[in-house]
């Protein structure tokens, strides 16, 4: 096994052979998560053939916690959420078909990271291709680290310290910052709004910081999910959504972004609290299916905005 950076950032895990149930001894698990610590997400190519092999992975880094939407999960195991776009189905009840730059997208994802509308966050997840688009279909992937290194000295001491409020935003043409201003949906199953209108009195308002430190390197992470971010804690509107917007728009630059071509039995793993992603979606007449375990863990730094609900167990859960 060997590491190969990837560019602009994350790395490639070249030579584990994942079907050897043996493979993954204790020095090989400790080296996956080092490689993980240092570049953020790791691709390992054509290298996941089967759900056990998908499972002994995801282990390596984490205890897996069942998929939470029962809709998408394994039949055979909960722990697998099935990620599927089926050529011509509109039926799912939160189906929406996007239109960006011209083109009709469905299974389009704006930059964020998991569960940014809980308290509590998940530590990553590890995501495996099965059957690819034929046409686009992309992953993209952001280190919020080394965006954070790209700010000013100024900026960087401004924000120390600040938080941002969050409430979810299923309806993703809401979200105002770091999204394609000429975003638009050009179709959505009708039981869509009244899905995402149960979704939000779900998921009250939380508050995350905007800035972290990565505690095994002492890396500073610019903590912003432009997906479902509203205003800064305790800041006028005016001069927070300015600062939002300039924030998101220096954190979702994409010269910064790795955006992966997937082929069949490829996996990626990223790291939650450290990466944004996205998904650019597919023709409406393509199909494309992956399987998805999310790794449990939280980083003890959100709670929610009303005071009184901080120690209650949330209402529902949502992988996104």
């Amino acid at each position: 096994m060997h590491i190969r950076p990837l560019s602009p950032f994350g790395a490639e895990v070249i030579g584990l052979d994942l079907d050897d149930e043996h493979a993954l001894d204790e020095a090989t698990q400790q080296a996956l998560r080092t490689a993980w610590v240092e570049h953020g997400i790791l691709l390992f190519r054509n290298a996941l053939h089967s759900e056990d092999a998908h499972l002994r992975l995801s282990r390596v880094f984490g205890d897996p916690q069942p998929a939470a939407v029962k809709r998408i999960n394994d039949a055979n195991n909960p722990y697998l959420m099935n990620l599927a776009q089926r050529a011509g189905d509109a039926s799912g009840d939160t189906f929406t078909l996007f239109e960006i730059d011209g083109q009709r997208r469905a299974g389009w994802l704006g930059w964020h990271w998991d569960q940014a509308f809980t308290a509590e966050i998940v530590r990553g997840a590890l995501l495996r291709m099965i059957n690819p688009a034929t046409v686009d279909g992309r992953t993209g992937f952001i280190d919020a680290a080394a965006a954070y290194s790209r700010l000013s000295p100024a900026m960087q001491q401004r924000i120390d310290g600040m938080e941002v409020v969050y409430h979810f935003t299923g309806a993703q043409e809401q979200n105002r910052f770091g999204f394609p201003g000429n975003l638009r949906v050009a179709e959505r199953n009708p039981k869509a709004d009244a899905a995402l209108v149960q979704y939000r009195r779900d998921f009250p308002p939380v508050v995350h910081p905007l800035v972290i430190t990565q505690h095994e390197t002492g890396r500073k992470v610019l903590k912003l999910s432009p997906m479902h971010a509203q205003s800064i804690l305790g800041m006028d509107a005016p001069e927070s959504d300015a600062l939002l917007h300039e924030l998101a728009d220096h954190l979702v630059d994409a010269r910064h972004a790795y955006f992966h071509t997937w082929q069949a039995d490829d996996a990626i793993i990223w790291d939650n609290w450290r990466t944004i992603h996205s998904a650019t979606g597919v023709p409406f007449d393509v199909n494309r299916l992956a399987q998805r375990t999310t790794i449990v863990g939280d980083y003890k730094l959100g709670r929610y905005l009303d005071p009184a609900r901080n120690g209650q167990k949330p209402v529902r859960r949502l992988d996104d």
